[in-house]
């Protein structure tokens, strides 16, 4: 009798809560319990709760055909701030992360197949801005960088899996910037040089990993100077060298 009673119970509960989802008021706005079915898959699109046109709490959407959950997102604050996990197909874990107004802000993190985090990015205003790094599965940072207004700014290093530097120097409004230098493992210069907005300039120095004797280029707006151009910038260079120590 128990269970019969637990049973009806329960369908009485689908039966309600059928009989009242996706309802609107008199202007036309949604409220209460939603579910979004896909016409040409019969598929939930997604479910959640409205009030006054509004997302209210925990929403579940779904990839389209398929009982797969894409993201559950807890809305806040009448919709305007909203925090988001998002999964892969086989509902593996793939972001986690805040927005608001729409737009991914403060910071998310993204994790491999695994569940295993790879990268931490901070956005403001759907724009990435601040720190960004990503990581070794073991957790060892592998890069990090500035952002600001959505570009790189500023310093970047990036380094092998035992925490030892594998490049640095810096950007500005999106492009290298600035002396540059990269790394053999162990510390070792593996080619080190300046850029200017994103242009080589001056001199670059690249050494061979057998500590044969380094190779130099030179460039100027962009363009690297012809081994003629190369040797007569060298000889210039020295000859003003020579002149300034007699004086």
């Amino acid at each position: 009798m128990k269970k019969t009673f637990v049973t009806f119970f329960f369908l009485c509960s689908v039966y309600i809560l059928a009989q009242n989802k996706n309802q609107v008021d008199a202007k036309g706005q949604k409220q209460g319990y939603w579910e979004k079915t896909d016409l040409a898959t019969n598929k939930l699109t997604y479910k959640g709760t409205f009030k006054n046109d509004k997302p209210q709490g925990l929403f579940t959407y779904y990839y389209k055909g398929c009982d797969s959950t894409h993201s559950k997102v807890d809305f806040r604050q009448d919709g305007k701030v909203a925090y988001a996990t998002l999964y892969n197909i086989d509902g593996t874990k793939q972001a986690k992360g805040k927005y608001i107004q729409e737009k991914k802000d403060s910071i998310w993190n993204f994790y491999d197949a695994k569940g295993v985090l790879i990268s931490s990015e901070n956005y403001i205003g759907g724009k990435k801005d601040g720190v960004s790094k990503v990581f070794y599965e073991n957790g060892v940072v592998s890069e990090e960088k500035n952002y600001k207004n959505g570009l790189e700014e500023g310093a970047f290093k990036s380094y092998y899996s035992d925490k030892t530097i594998k490049s640095e120097g810096s950007y500005f409004n999106g492009q290298f910037n600035g002396k540059c230098t990269w790394y053999y493992p162990g510390k070792t210069i593996a080619a080190q040089g300046f850029y200017e907005n994103g242009l080589k300039k001056g001199v670059w120095i690249y050494n061979s990993s057998d500590g044969k004797k380094p190779t130099k280029e030179v460039w100027e707006k962009g363009k690297q100077l012809s081994d003629k151009e190369t040797e007569e910038y060298f000889k210039k260079k020295q000859e003003e060298k020579a002149t300034s120590q007699k004086k």
